[in-house]
C-alpha cells in the first residue's frame, strides 16, 4: 500500500501535472491517505463550499 502524504495531495489537488501524472500512474496500487493528512488538507480549506468539494475527493481514498 501507498500512503500519500499532504505535499502531495496539495499538488494533486492543485492540478500539478507531475503529480497528477504520477497518481493515475498508480491505478494498480492501492493508496491510503492518512487521516492527519486528511485534517491538514481540511484545515486549509477556506469556506464550507470548498471542505465539502475536499471531503467528496477524499472519500475515494481509504483513510488510516
Amino acid at each position: 500500500m501507498i500512503f500519500l502524504d499532504t505535499d502531495i495531495m496539495i499538488d494533486v489537488l492543485r492540478g500539478f501535472d507531475p503529480a497528477v501524472i504520477w497518481l493515475k500512474g498508480m491505478q494498480d496500487q492501492e493508496i491510503g491517505l492518512p487521516g492527519l493528512v486528511a485534517m491538514e488538507l481540511i484545515q486549509g480549506c477556506q469556506h464550507v463550499r470548498e471542505q465539502k468539494q475536499l471531503e467528496k475527493y477524499l472519500s475515494r481514498f481509504p483513510l488510516f
